[in-house]
């Protein structure tokens, strides 16, 4: 049996340092999981632009790729690739599937890995917020509680402030889902609120556990010159693993 990260594609096109960050800790935690260069893609925007038959005949094709390699766990960076393995793969094939599918926060968040990394960050006091993604908060198992235990695990001197739109009413930055590209405007609003509830806390720090949202938080970060730097949850703790500063 084998132990797979998943990177997902848009990490693996856009965000190099990311996936290299996500390989040193989660080997770090667990020598056995492995990289493969071949890692079809998950499929999950199949299912905003295809028909069922042709998500069920993909999902089926990665799951064959799967059984051949004997994958039994995955531990994947991409919120979108976590809500669509875990959720729809079971969904469609059922008892076929028989992978256990955890997000980066998750495998981080057991027990014994927060213990192995003994995260401790002793620079100066610092405010941040967490934007839970749809993909997480919506998936078929959610992660909520996860990635504000981690953050607690740290040490007084990083403060988690909550926003105004967290938890289940967090704000959805329209990147997942084809959202961006059909109604540009809502996307650009609900991001720009984010930044705006960020900052009404006086936060230093913003964190996301997904790619997508990096993606569209740092499009409207750059174009209005937003301050408030935004970081992938991996390259956070990697960043404290490290023992360098934050911002």
């Amino acid at each position: 049996m084998s132990k797979l990260i998943f990177l997902g594609c848009l990490s693996k096109k856009n965000y190099e340092p990311t996936c290299q960050n996500a390989i040193k800790l989660i080997q770090f935690l667990d020598s056995e999981y492995q990289v493969y260069e071949d890692v079809p893609c998950c499929g999950s925007l199949l299912y905003h632009t295809s028909l069922k038959e042709e998500q069920i005949e993909h999902q089926q094709f990665v799951n064959d790729w799967f059984k051949e390699r004997k994958v039994s766990e995955i531990v994947t960076i991409c919120a979108g690739c976590y809500n669509y393995l875990c959720t729809y793969y079971k969904e469609n094939l059922g008892d076929d599937f028989t992978i256990k599918i955890q997000h980066l926060v998750q495998f981080v968040n057991q027990t014994e890995n927060l213990k192995n990394l003994n995260l401790k960050y002793n620079g100066k006091k610092l405010n941040i917020v967490y934007h839970d993604p749809c993909h997480l908060r919506c998936a078929s198992t959610p992660i909520i509680e996860e990635p504000r235990n981690i953050i607690a695990s740290i040490g007084s001197n990083l403060k988690l402030k909550e926003m105004e739109n967290n938890y289940m009413d967090s704000l959805c930055c329209g990147s997942g889902g084809g959202v961006y590209s059909i109604f540009k405007e809502n996307s650009d609003f609900n991001t720009d609120l984010i930044f705006k509830q960020a900052k009404k806390v006086q936060a230093k720090v913003l964190l996301t556990p997904c790619p997508f949202c990096y993606t569209a938080l740092k499009r409207i970060k750059d174009e209005n010159e937003i301050r408030i730097p935004i970081m992938k949850f991996g390259d956070f703790l990697v960043k404290i693993m490290d023992g360098g500063e934050i911002v």
